[in-house]
């Protein structure tokens, strides 16, 4: 069956990838997708939220891929968009929470600096860890940043403000969690990106909605939580991510993509806990947790070792992710 990016987009072949592609591609990653035509919708999904944002996303998607080449990394790495993950991530969440402008040279400065970290980091992990590293990097450079941000002029805080409700209104909520995977909390993002996902691989559209109901739901049913912040899918996006996550490297299981919506809505003020903003590290710790238990089932508790039918993901669904949504 044809698909809908190679109406658009002539097909390639392996290792003949077009450069401007591998970029869109970049941007695709961002729920874990390696499509053009997905990274355009997602480019499409920021720049109507926060234009600068999208330029940042752009230049970061740009510059990824050739960092990486400098680095070494040819073929199949390249060619899944993977490198533009976690510098695109950083990208869009600059101007989501410091003052950013177009003639404000210091934040283009820091996102250069962060993209390249980002991207060295990322090549650190991935000789270290043995397991998907997914957006931790991110993670660690935004968390920097956040720790450095009183001590210098430059991370001007954005101020947030929103008007108090005690309404829940669980519709808006859905589409303002898939908006919130871009950091882009508007009801068009999330319909966009959405719509991205679908022209990629409509299963993992569904599961993106799922998750974003998922979260949204059991966060309303925490009851101490602020209606706001439910409504602008700060608790919702992690759901979104999670079970897209969970259902790509844990080997295509429903129910894992459902449990991970609901361990890491639970984890989010867990993780607030330690005195960080928890952003996407829910999602991060739940796939983990899920392909730590996927690896315990398989070595410590399959008393037929000659079976096929497992029920958690098998040896190969867990040692796949590293190329699947690592890189």
């Amino acid at each position: 069956m044809t698909q809908p990016v190679d109406l658009l987009f002539p097909h390639v072949e392996p290792g003949k990838v077009p450069y401007w592609r591998l970029a869109l591609r970049g941007c695709s990653q961002l729920c874990f997708q390696t499509n053009e035509l997905t990274g355009l919708l997602f480019l499409a999904a920021v720049l109507v939220a926060s234009p600068i944002a999208a330029a940042y996303m752009l230049a970061a998607a740009i510059i990824a891929p050739g960092a990486r080449m400098l680095l070494g990394d040819r073929g199949v790495t390249l060619e899944t968009g993977l490198p533009g993950l976690n510098p695109s991530l950083i990208a869009v969440s600059l101007p989501a929470f410091y003052q950013t402008g177009w003639t404000n040279l210091e934040m283009w400065g820091v996102l250069i600096l962060c993209v390249i970290w980002a991207v060295l980091l990322v090549k650190l992990l991935l000789a270290i860890l043995p397991f998907p590293i997914l957006v931790f990097p991110f993670l660690i450079i935004f968390w920097v940043l956040a720790a450095i941000a009183p001590y210098t002029e430059i991370l001007e805080p954005v101020k947030f403000s929103a008007e108090p409700t005690e309404l829940f209104r669980p519709w808006v909520a859905v589409l303002f969690s898939l908006g919130q995977a871009l950091f882009s909390p508007t009801i068009l993002s999330g319909v966009l990106f959405l719509a991205g996902i679908l022209l990629s691989n409509w299963r993992h559209a569904v599961i993106a909605v799922m998750g974003a109901v998922i979260g949204t739901a059991v966060s309303y049913y925490y009851r101490d939580v602020d209606p706001v912040s439910v409504n602008l899918g700060l608790y919702g996006f992690n759901g979104v991510l999670a079970a897209v996550a969970a259902y790509v490297t844990c080997g295509a299981k429903l129910r894992l993509a459902v449990l991970g919506a609901i361990l890491a809505t639970i984890l989010i003020p867990a993780v607030a806990h330690f005195g960080v903003q928890s952003l996407s590290a829910p999602f991060v710790f739940t796939t983990w947790l899920l392909l730590l238990l996927g690896w315990i089932d398989v070595n410590w508790f399959q008393e037929n070792k000659g079976s096929n039918n497992n029920d958690g993901p098998t040896t190969d669904s867990i040692a796949s992710p590293k190329t699947q949504a690592g890189n």
